[in-house]
């Protein structure tokens, strides 16, 4: 193997390995569901693509159809990732998630029509 394919793969299982240590130190962190949701999604999401990416370098020189393959599994990591935090956020603010005392704004109010008159905070 090439010496600049070998270094591309380390970069980019580092880097990957590198977002994955933030989303699970934001999981753990991070003071209510709504932000670990967005450590979640955001962080996890690009590290595990740059893991699928170091493993598409390293596997395609001798099997082509593992790139087609890690390809599909990036496409379907950003098509479900995105929804699934949103869906799940959604869930979490209809059922009254506890959000942090840091948060000041709720901009969802007005966009919930089961909830248009109660004031943030109030129960």
């Amino acid at each position: 193997m090439p010496l600049i394919a070998e270094i591309m793969i380390a970069v980019c299982l580092v880097i990957g390995t590198f977002f994955t240590v933030v989303t699970g130190i934001g999981l753990l962190r991070l003071p209510d569901i709504f932000c670990r949701m967005h450590a979640a999604g955001k962080a996890g999401t690009l590290g595990v693509v740059m893991v699928i990416i170091g493993a598409i370098i390293f596997f395609a020189m001798d099997h082509p159809n593992v790139a087609f393959r890690g390809l599909l599994a990036i496409f379907f990591q950003f098509l479900t990732t995105p929804a699934a935090t949103h869906l799940l956020a959604r869930a979490s603010y209809v059922r009254e998630y506890p959000v942090s005392e840091r948060t000041q704004v709720d901009e969802m109010r007005s966009h919930m029509p089961s909830r248009p008159d109660l004031p943030f905070g109030e129960e």
